[in-house]
C-alpha cells in the first residue's frame, strides 16, 4: 500500500471518455423508458470524464427531504409539514415509507413541479410500509408502527390522489410467523386498505435492487473495471419474499405495483451497473443517488400519471 505523506492529495482517480448526459438523453426521449434499457445496456467500464456530480461529492448528495429536516430520525413518531410543487394544488400526491420512499423524492419532486401536483413527504427511517412490528437496534421498533398509524391518518385526512409507497426490504419482524410471506403480505394489506379509505390510488413501488458492497467506493477502486463493481439479478434482490408479499397484497387491494428492476439493471443480461451515462446508479450500499433518481423522473413520470389523471 502506498503510504502518502501527510496532507497530500489523493491519487487521481482514472476516467475514460465521455458519456452521454443521462438526465437530458432521459428528458429528451420518445420513449424514456426504452432509452434507459439501451443506456443500461451499453454501460461502460469506465467512469466518465464528464461524470455528474463528482465521485467523491455522490456519497454526501442529498434531496430536499433530507437538508429541510423531513425525513423522521428513529426515535421520533412526528409528521413534520413537508409540502413541496404546488402547495395550492387540488391534486396531491403523497410519498410514504422509510429511506427506499425518501431515495425517490427528486423523481416525485420533479413530477410536481411539472405537473402541477402538490407533494407531501411522509418518511421515516427503517420504518417499513407494512403493518409489522419489525426488530431495531435490536428490540421492537414501536416507535415506527406509532410514527405509520399517524402518517396514515393524517394522509387520509389530505384525500390525496396517489400514495406512492415504498421501504426497503431489509428489516425482520419481531415476532416471526411460522409463514413470513403471509405475515407481510397481511401487513401490507392492512396498509393498503386503510390508505385506501380516503379513495386515494395506492401505487407500491417496489424496493430497488440492492448493489454489490459500497458501489462508490468500488468505483473509486475500479475506475477503469466498473463491470467489477456490478451486482447482478436476480441476486441483487434482498428478499424476493417480500415482493412477493406485495404483489400478493396489491391484488387483494386493488393497489398498482410499479416495479424499478428495468431501471436499474439490465433486461436481458440482468447485470446492475454502478454507473449509466454520465450517472452514478447508487450512493451508498442501498439507495439510489439524488442525481440518478433525479433524471429517472421521466421513466416514473410513465407510470404514475395514468393513476394521478384517473383519480
Amino acid at each position: 500500500m502506498l503510504a502518502l505523506p501527510a496532507g497530500a492529495a489523493p491519487p487521481t482517480i482514472e476516467v475514460g471518455g465521455p458519456a452521454p448526459v443521462l438526465a437530458q438523453e432521459l428528458a429528451g426521449a420518445p420513449d424514456p423508458q426504452a432509452r434507459l434499457a439501451e443506456l443500461l445496456a451499453a454501460s461502460s467500464g469506465s467512469l466518465p470524464n464528464n461524470l455528474a456530480p463528482a465521485l467523491p461529492k455522490v456519497k454526501s448528495s442529498r434531496s430536499a427531504v433530507y437538508r429541510d429536516g423531513c425525513h423522521v430520525d428513529y426515535d421520533s413518531t412526528r409528521n413534520p409539514p413537508c409540502v413541496y410543487g404546488n402547495r395550492a394544488s387540488s391534486r396531491t400526491v403523497v410519498l410514504f415509507g422509510d429511506s427506499h420512499a425518501a431515495q425517490w423524492f427528486p423523481a416525485l419532486q420533479g413530477l410536481a413541479t411539472e405537473r402541477g401536483w402538490k407533494l407531501v413527504s411522509l418518511t421515516k427511517a427503517s420504518c417499513k410500509v407494512a403493518g409489522v412490528t419489525i426488530v431495531n437496534r435490536h428490540k421492537p421498533y414501536t416507535a415506527c408502527d406509532t410514527w405509520r398509524s399517524n402518517a396514515v391518518a393524517r394522509i387520509n385526512a389530505l384525500h390525496p390522489a396517489l400514495v406512492v409507497v415504498s421501504s426497503s426490504d431489509a428489516g425482520d419482524p419481531a415476532e416471526p410467523a411460522d409463514d413470513t410471506l403471509r405475515q407481510w403480505t397481511t401487513g401490507f394489506e392492512d396498509t393498503f386498505r386503510d390508505l385506501g379509505t380516503s379513495g386515494a390510488r395506492v401505487a407500491a413501488l417496489l424496493d430497488t435492487p440492492w448493489p454489490k458492497g459500497d458501489p462508490v467506493d468500488c468505483a473509486a477502486d475500479n475506475s477503469l473495471q466498473l463491470h467489477a463493481c456490478a451486482n447482478h439479478l436476480p441476486g441483487a434482490i434482498h428478499d424476493a419474499t417480500r415482493q412477493s408479499a406485495i404483489r400478493g397484497a396489491a391484488a387483494a387491494t386493488g393497489a398498482a405495483v410499479v416495479d424499478p428492476r428495468p431501471w436499474v439493471c439490465a433486461v436481458r443480461t440482468g447485470i446492475c451497473p454502478v454507473v449509466v451515462a454520465n450517472t452514478v446508479v447508487y450512493r451508498d450500499e442501498s439507495h439510489l443517488s439524488e442525481a440518478y433518481a433525479a433524471a429517472l423522473t421521466p421513466v416514473l413520470a410513465d407510470s404514475l400519471d395514468r393513476l394521478v389523471g384517473s383519480s
